[in-house]
């Protein structure tokens, strides 16, 4: 939960996996084939995935072809209330919307890739990847229920709104690619990166309008985006007295143009250009004082370049550059059989290109969406515990975000429209959460459970024409309480049976507050044959129960909304696997 300098500031936790790897030279393959039957809504999903691999003396040649397919409804129920005043005393504008989203989705992806062992200690490698995406379209049927009432007069005015929404999304091409060099040079251990990506995507979204039942409204809505990425990472390790010195670098630089439109409504086009480069410098060291236990120390230094170009508007353009630092501590040390650690790490979240395009994108009559280019990076300071005995296992740890990212509503025009926006919010957010898990092994029987909880404390002031001083203010802190109950029984003959249930309470997020409590039980039967259970046949079933649902509200003074949302979690999922000359991969790329 600490990994250390050499990880991008983004990055909170690693998994680190040691295999041990039988040859099998020659040709081999495996052959994953499955369908996922969704059992609420009808919706069936194919996927097949095949890999390929020649290993002649210290040459391995790959590949791999993996067709999918996915559809996905989505029902939802929201409740959104507006208070705003007026020279006729605070209106309101309360909406009850049903609508039943479909999004469907089909596509290959395939790759090549060679990894070439050069000596004992030397070895490089490369991969291509392509993704290729078919008749990806969403649609969106929505029925809306609108009440304007002047509260002091008690006037009312209902309409009824229906609009539809077909959007299709078309991927022009979508590569990507690593190739690496792992080796070590006397003492002097080499790992280095280079990776590349990039896509170009085009949206168009077709959207009706009928406004009681005479009204109607057509409109297109374009949005085009290119994306360009190359990154480089590379880490030196070396044998300092008791410990390991690490030092290294890690270089990005993104392109991505954004571009959007809509006819038939009075939105604003964007067309813009954001170049973001970042480069990394870190150094780190892991010692062992056999008495009084393993520290780790580093620091990460990032120096970021954001350039954002409108090409619509010049005096919106804008350059930031960013020069942080990261450092991270850890401490670790048995006391008989209790494993502990302790941790502080700093570390940043940033903001996702859709969050950062001042693109305006239409939800309904009253409602719109819009990200921000001048959005800050945020900040989080975490100090951690964990602590383990046999198999017990206890994690603790309190964080602190300064500007945190989320979505907070704002007025649009005078009419009533609000326009949802991604924000920095202003005050620190605090977050404690504590974590207890347990994975015994009692025979046939191997239990994985863990119970735990977590608390944000936030305060928040927004605007309310109905106070008396015209602000509210809003608190964010009930905790939310979480357990998994994971079962899994090996049986004779190579059955396996799985049996797992998770369970999210109420509590608050953030700025949000969850309403329900969501319950997900599922169950897996799995039976192999083969030497080396070449041969394996898996079924599972999820959310039998059809409970993981989450109402979420959002509480902004005058502003009210809350969202349930029933998805196609209720699915059965029916696995076939077939593995000849099974080998492990020797490719040690790990992406920059």
């Amino acid at each position: 939960t600490n990994p250390g300098a050499q990880y991008d500031a983004t990055i909170s936790s690693v998994v680190r996996i040691k295999t041990i790897r039988r040859e099998g030279d020659g040709f081999g393959f495996d052959l994953n084939t499955g369908l996922n039957q969704d059992l609420r809504f009808g919706e069936s999903d194919p996927n097949a995935q095949l890999n390929l691999r020649y290993r002649h003396n210290n040459l391995d040649l790959f590949g791999m072809v993996n067709y999918w397919k996915w559809d996905q409804t989505t029902l939802f129920t929201d409740e959104q209330s507006n208070y705003l005043p007026t020279n006729r005393g605070i209106k309101s504008i309360i909406q009850e919307s049903h609508s039943r989203n479909h999004f469907k989705n089909n596509g290959i992806d395939y790759n090549l890739g060679f990894n070439w062992q050069i000596a004992e200690n030397h070895s490089v490698g490369a991969r291509i990847q392509r993704n290729d995406r078919f008749n990806a379209t969403t649609d969106l049927m929505v029925e809306t229920d609108v009440e304007h009432r002047y509260l002091d007069t008690q006037e009312r005015q209902k309409e009824h709104n229906s609009s539809t929404q077909d959007e299709h999304r078309h991927t022009y091409y979508n590569w990507e690619g690593n190739a690496y060099y792992n080796g070590q040079v006397d003492k002097l251990g080499i790992d280095l990166n280079v990776d590349f990506l990039t896509d170009k995507t085009a949206v168009n979204n077709h959207i009706n309008e009928l406004i009681n039942h005479t009204d109607r409204h057509t409109m297109e809505q374009d949005n085009s985006t290119f994306t360009r990425l190359w990154a480089s990472k590379l880490v030196l390790t070396y044998p300092v007295w008791k410990g390991q010195l690490e030092a290294g670098t890690e270089l990005s630089f993104v392109t991505r143009n954004n571009s959007s439109s809509i006819t038939n409504y009075p939105l604003p086009a964007s067309d813009s250009k954001v170049k973001e480069n970042n480069i990394a410098a870190f150094a780190a060291y892991n010692f062992n004082l056999e008495k009084v236990g393993t520290f780790s120390a580093g620091l990460r230094y990032e120096h970021v370049g954001f350039d954002y170009t409108d090409n619509l508007n010049a005096d919106n353009n804008m350059t930031r550059y960013q020069d942080e630092f990261f450092p991270s501590l850890s401490w670790a040390r048995q006391f008989g059989p209790v494993q502990t650690s302790v941790a502080y790490s700093f570390k940043t979240i940033r903001p996702d290109y859709n969050s950062l395009s001042d693109r305006i994108t239409y939800i309904n009559s009253y409602t719109l969406l819009q990200g921000d280019p001048t959005l800050k990076n945020a900040t989080m300071q975490e100090v951690s515990l964990n602590a383990r005995y046999k198999w017990l296992n206890l994690f603790a740890a309190y964080e602190r975000r300064d500007n945190t990212l989320s979505q907070l509503p704002y007025a649009y025009g005078d009419e009533g429209m609000v326009m949802i926006k991604r924000v920095n919010l202003k005050d620190p957010v605090r977050n404690l959460a504590i974590f207890l898990s347990a994975n015994p092994t009692f025979g046939i029987w191997s239990p994985n459970w863990t119970i735990g909880g977590q608390k944000f404390w936030n305060t928040m002031e927004f605007d309310d024409p109905r106070s008396e001083t015209g602000k509210v203010k809003e608190t964010y802190t009930k905790p939310i309480f979480f357990i998994d109950l994971n079962n899994i029984f090996r049986l004779p003959h190579r059955w396996q049976l799985e049996a797992n249930m998770n369970i999210m309470t109420k509590g608050d997020a953030v700025n949000f507050h969850m309403e329900s409590t969501s319950y997900n039980l599922g169950f897996v039967v799995q039976k192999c044959w083969l030497k080396n259970d070449a041969l394996c046949l898996r079924a599972s079933i999820n959310d039998v129960l059809q409970r993981s649902v989450q109402d979420i509200r959002m509480s902004c003074g005058g502003y009210q909304n809350k969202e349930s949302a029933v998805r196609s979690n209720h699915r059965l999922n029916i696995s076939l696997r077939y593995t000849f000359n099974a080998s492990k991969s020797k490719y040690k790329g790990t992406g920059a």
